[in-house]
């Protein structure tokens, strides 16, 4: 009975296997490109080496880059993959290498080496062993801790880090303040005033002297409406209209400024402010 064979060299198309025979390679002849997948698949999976020799002319149309990958499984770990493109001019420099070395990725090997041999060009891969594989979490020395009582003292870890955390409100403590009754405390009240005056722009006094805005406008119309009697005598006089500063009044909302009394009105040519300020709704 022969022995198993540890060596793999695959002719593909018109290539020939080399002389040097020495009975322990195993030479596969393979004439299409859809075999090159399965030549191996009868041998064992402890091949030191795969060897594929095709001609430079022929690489393209013969040359499987997925194929390379269903070789491997029949190759051990740290084997080698040899590509042999024999042919070509200059030792084979005007060869498209890319097949060649796209599936050396697919296949998971790790490219090792280039040369040339007379007028052939041999590519070298190596399959990674599995030692390789490991993560380097696995490769370290593993920690030993010493868990026994032996009477020493408790150890106490700080895990304060020292952040300042005085602006920070803890939501315990609120519910912890004498009076809450486990209830969270109402919200502070509002001072509706305030807030009205610091949304003016006048900051709630009275309006400027050279006041553009209508705010001088507007507090005489009110001052106006207060008087009384002498507001009901005036009743049918017209309404005396804000005349604007700035020249924007007229132009609409995006334009007038915050305490202008047009606010809310539709724009209006200049000089119609009377009939704008007239405009009521129907129902």
């Amino acid at each position: 009975m022969s022995p198993a064979p540890t060596t793999a060299v695959i002719c593909l198309g018109g290539a020939t296997a080399p002389a040097n025979d020495d009975g322990g390679t195993l030479s596969i002849s393979v004439k299409s490109k859809s075999d090159l997948a399965t030549a191996v698949s009868g041998t064992s999976s402890n091949l030191s080496s795969i060897t594929i020799r095709v001609s430079a002319t022929e690489l393209s149309g013969l040359y499987d880059p997925m194929a390379l990958a269903s070789l491997v499984s029949s190759l051990a770990p740290g084997g080698a993959v040899q590509v042999e493109i024999l042919g070509g001019n200059n030792g084979g420099s005007g060869v498209d290498l890319m097949p060649v070395n796209d599936s050396f990725v697919l296949a998971g090997l790790g490219a090792e080496s280039e040369r040339r041999d007379g007028t052939s060009r041999i590519l070298t891969a190596r399959k990674k062993k599995a030692t390789d594989l490991e993560p380097a979490s696995n490769k370290s020395a593993p920690i030993k801790l010493n868990l026994g009582g032996g009477g020493s003292s408790a150890v106490k870890i700080n895990l304060n880090d020292g952040d300042d955390d005085d602006d920070m409100v803890d939501e315990d403590d609120l519910l912890a303040e004498e009076g809450a009754g486990g209830v969270l405390a109402p919200p502070p009240a509002v001072d509706a005033a305030a807030r009205a005056a610091a949304a003016d722009d006048c900051g709630g006094r009275k309006a400027c002297d050279n006041c553009s805005c209508g705010r001088a406008e507007l507090e005489a119309m009110e001052r106006a409406a207060g008087g009384g009697a002498a507001a009901a005598a005036d009743e049918n006089q017209p309404k005396q209209v804000p005349s604007s500063s700035c020249g924007n009044c007229s132009k609409g909302d995006a334009f007038r400024c915050a305490g202008c009394p047009y606010l809310g009105k539709p724009a209006f040519k200049p000089g119609e402010e009377h009939l704008v300020l007239d405009l009521a709704d129907d129902l």
